[in-house]
Parts: structure tokens; sequence; C-alpha cells
């Protein structure tokens, strides 16, 4: 369970600042699926590390109740010095899990092997972000995070990806901020829009990207708004 009491955060980045959230209260119970539907530029990711604890509010509190992950795939903790299984064995250390049992997951999972005996440095992107999300995944949590990632790699590990998240989701919640209505609507059952720093429920995603443009053309959100081209609705 993941609750917001009256929270604030805001970014600052190089031509000012950019409101994420403003005076936000929301309750996500443990066994729920929550999409929140965001306009790029709005601040996904740092929402997404908010809620997970990596940063904290302004103002206002955000309460825990159980185990809530890092965002999944979240490679920010891995040592670009330390090989794949290195990283791994430290992380589970810190997280109590297993370090073992946790790369004997990866391997299985993923069919990682000798890429784990490199540097992380030496990674392609693509290997990365399998290492990062195999490790999301072998760790279980109460409250899963996801920021736009949800699937990585080929079409048969793409449904592996979907098949364990499935599992974990059985006895776990989830909070999925996404650009994508489409990808919303099919891992959650209950849906939040992030607007002018306010998460307001939605019912129907296909009026909650109508009201996002709108906001853009009213100068009030984020710019270039790929939704024509990507949303199926």
């Amino acid at each position: 369970m993941i609750v917001l009491e009256n929270v604030s955060r805001i970014q600052r980045t190089n031509t000012g600042t950019l409101l994420l959230l403003s005076h936000a209260n929301e309750h996500f119970g443990r066994d729920e699926r929550v999409g929140i539907l965001a306009a790029p530029g709005s601040g996904k990711s740092s929402i997404a590390r908010l809620l997970a604890g990596i940063e904290k509010p302004d103002t206002g509190h955000i309460y825990r109740e159980g185990k809530t992950s890092w965002p999944i795939g979240f490679a920010g903790g891995f040592h670009p010095e330390l090989t794949g299984a290195q990283n791994i064995t430290f992380l589970s250390e810190l997280v109590g899990q297993d370090p073992l049992e946790t790369i004997a997951f990866c391997i299985e999972f993923a069919n990682l092997g000798e890429s784990l005996s490199k540097k992380i440095k030496t990674y392609s992107s693509l290997e990365r972000a399998i290492v990062a999300y195999s490790f999301s995944l072998a760790v279980p949590c109460d409250m899963y995070i996801a920021d736009e990632v949800v699937e990585v790699g080929d079409l048969d590990l793409r449904m592996r990806c979907n098949a364990i998240l499935d599992q974990r989701l059985e006895r776990a919640g989830l909070i999925y901020l996404s650009k994508n209505p489409s990808q919303l609507e099919k891992h959650c059952t209950r849906f939040l829009l992030l607007i002018e720093g306010q998460l307001v429920p939605c019912d129907d995603l296909k009026l909650g990207v109508e009201a996002l443009m709108q906001s853009h053309e009213r100068g009030e959100c984020p710019p270039q708004i790929p939704f024509r081209s990507q949303t199926k609705l």
C-alpha cells in the first residue's frame, strides 16, 4: 500500500521549474493495478522514483506499507565498474535477498550467462535493460512501480516478462506510469490522469488523452504529446 498525503514536488530544470505534483492525495491498495496516464515531459520518471522512495517530496508525506519496488528495469543502482553478477550480488544483499538465488533466477528467466561476467560499462543498452528488468522481478514486493517499462527484449522474452509480472501481481499491487493508454489498459484496472500536477480519476482513457491535449493547447501541459500517432482506442 502507498498513500500520498498532500504531496507536492517541483523539478528544477535548465529552463526553470516543472510542477510534478501539487498537493496530491491518493491511496494505492496492495491488490490494485493502477495506471497513470501522463504526457511526455511531465516528470513520470521523477514521480516513479518518488513513489519508490528514491526521491522525497518537497511537501507532504508518502506512507508505504510492505515492500515497494524501485521502478521496474531501473538501472541507476548499477556500478559500471562491477560485473553484472557483482552488481546483482551487492544489490541482493542490500535488499535482503539471497544473491545466489537471485542470480539463478536472472540466468533462468532471461538466459543470462556469460554476460553476467562482463562489467556493466561494456553492456549494450539492451543487455543493461534485460539485466535490470530481470533483477527487478527477481525481488518479490508488495507493490511494484513501473515507469513505461514493463517488458524488454525480443518477442519471446517479452512474453516471459508479462508472465512473470502477472505471477508477481497475484500477490502484489502495481502503479504504472505511461504515456501509452493501450499499455495501461493491458496491465491496469483503475486509471488516473496526471494533469497540471493533479492525479485525477479517469474512467475513459480516450477522454484522458483529449484532456491532456487540450491542456497542452492552453500551455498548461508539457509539449510534444504524440498521442494521435500511437493511440488506438
